[in-house]
């Protein structure tokens, strides 16, 4: 019996999990920019999609651990209301399942999205409809999948006890 050829079709078809993503990390560059300009966002590196991909991109595959963390301070930057945060996790959701994932489990730092006056209980709330929402979406354009989400507390920030409170 010949084994049958593994083919990206094959894997983009086959059913994945997935362990360890972060909420922040994924953004679609569009949603960075649409997101920038609803909120008064201007730091920005670029200010068309090509560029603000090529920026991700190169930084995620710079070698630097420095480099590969400077995008994040833009997607964060952009995710400071509810309306984006409930955004980004409905189009991870959104993008996850157009990959066949069928279970995900997404972190993120709640304490990193309060700079515009939200608190931690908002943040969480805006992720997790958006989360349910994107799970809705995506059954009724029949792909399954189970999103689960960890918060995450910032070592630096000294928070650990607040985040494991807002958890539970």
């Amino acid at each position: 019996m010949a084994p049958t050829a593994l083919t990206l079709e094959a894997i983009r078809q086959a059913p994945k999990a997935l362990l360890h993503d972060h909420l922040d990390g994924g953004l679609r560059p569009a949603t960075v920019l649409d997101l920038a300009e609803a909120n008064g966002y201007d730091d920005l590196p670029a200010s068309d999609i090509d560029g603000l991909a090529s920026f991700f991109r190169n930084a995620a595959h710079s070698g630097s651990l420095v480099r590969y963390l400077e995008p994040f301070a833009h997607t964060v930057g952009v995710m400071q209301t509810p309306e984006s945060l409930h955004r980004v996790a409905y189009e991870c959701v959104e993008d996850l399942a157009a990959d066949n994932v069928v279970y995900a489990e997404l972190r993120f730092a709640p304490e990193l999205h309060i700079d515009a006056g939200l608190s931690l209980d908002a943040v969480v709330d805006a992720v997790l409809a958006g989360f349910a929402d994107g799970e809705k979406a995506a059954s009724a354009d029949g792909r399954l999948i189970v999103v689960r989400c960890l918060v995450t507390a910032m070592r630096h920030q000294a928070r650990s006890l607040e985040i494991a409170e807002l958890a539970i």
